[in-house]
């Protein structure tokens, strides 16, 4: 029984890599969809671009969800074994919520003007969305140049 426990992570890999193989390969050949008129030009859609997209919709879910399982789990056990040392592994997290939190009350929800576009996306939510996202990645860019600095002065003063 242990030997399947350990062979089917492998397996699954494997699986998985084939079945991405296969939908990417359907694009390819498939053939095409109805044609897009876009700006007077007709674009070419292929016929499995939904099913790719959806395929690819679950692999992230699925990376999401084992990924937030995993770190679970390893509080847990870290808890029991060491509850101090669990206790200070959250400030990272609190400190990377405290990054979007601020970032999101940076944003700003005006209506922003795009040229050629008469969309409602772009306004409300998802303007002070797109300008959380710019800020906070500006600050997390920031902290990683901070900390490569800092890690060769630490390691150089040490």
């Amino acid at each position: 029984m242990s030997k399947i426990i350990e062979k089917a992570p492998k397996i699954l890999a494997y699986l998985l890599v084939i079945l991405s193989g296969i939908f990417v390969a359907m694009i390819y050949v498939g053939g095409n969809a109805e044609s897009l008129e876009v700006g007077g030009e007709l674009l070419t859609v292929p016929k499995y671009t939904d099913t790719l997209l959806y395929w690819s919709y679950f692999l992230i879910g699925l990376i999401v969800v084992i990924t937030l399982l995993l770190i679970v789990l390893g509080f847990v056990k870290s808890l029991v074994e060491n509850p101090l040392s669990a206790i200070k592994s959250l400030i990272p997290l609190i400190i990377f919520v405290l990054i979007f939190v601020v970032a999101w009350s940076l944003g700003s929800a005006e209506k922003i003007s795009i040229i050629g576009y008469e969309g409602t996306e772009n306004e409300g939510f998802w303007a002070q969305f797109t300008d959380m996202v710019i800020y906070a990645s500006y600050t997390l860019f920031a902290a990683v140049v901070l900390a490569i600095f800092g890690a060769r002065v630490y390691t150089s003063l040490k």
